[in-house]
């Protein structure tokens, strides 16, 4: 018998511009489950490059930076981990295991994925291609990117 869930539900979270997304989920128990999610129509860009961690050990933590202009899409698609996301007022933790669950990281939003099981595999899609001048890696730089944005809005 197949149950689906008809579409996806979001979520905002505390952090500014972050979504939690839980897409369409197909039960079937003879054939197994099936989670989909459409670019462009469900989800909130169109990817240009996807990547994977995996193997990570438990205490490691990945990520650790903000994109200047990169949109995320993470997705953990077998085991556990964790992610923090901060735009540098509001801080939230998210758990990932469950494949049919996402995180939507907007631009200057600082990331951090950690706590990942043994068997963890996190997929991540990303609006660009890779450029290392597109990355903020010290969080004092970070909080300073962000304070002068808003500088600029409140002239």
């Amino acid at each position: 018998m197949n149950q689906s869930q008809p579409s996806i539900a979001i979520r905002d979270s505390v952090v500014k511009g972050v979504r939690i997304y839980t897409m369409r989920t197909i039960i079937d128990t003879q054939r197994g489950n099936l989670t989909v999610g459409e670019f462009g129509s469900e989800l909130p860009f169109l990817p240009k490059r996807y990547f994977l961690t995996y193997q990570v050990p438990g205490e490691t933590t990945r990520g650790e930076h903000a994109h200047i202009q990169c949109h995320q899409f993470l997705i953990c698609v077998r085991g556990t981990c964790a992610v923090i996301v901060d735009d540098g007022c509001q801080r939230e933790e998210f758990a990932l295991g469950d494949p049919s669950v996402g995180i939507y990281v907007p631009p200057m939003v600082w990331a951090t994925e950690y706590k990942h099981s043994h068997d963890s595999t996190l997929m991540v899609f990303a609006s660009d291609r890779y450029d290392p001048n597109d990355y903020i890696r010290d969080y004092d730089e970070f909080l300073r990117h962000i304070q002068s944005s808003d500088a600029a809005h409140q002239s």
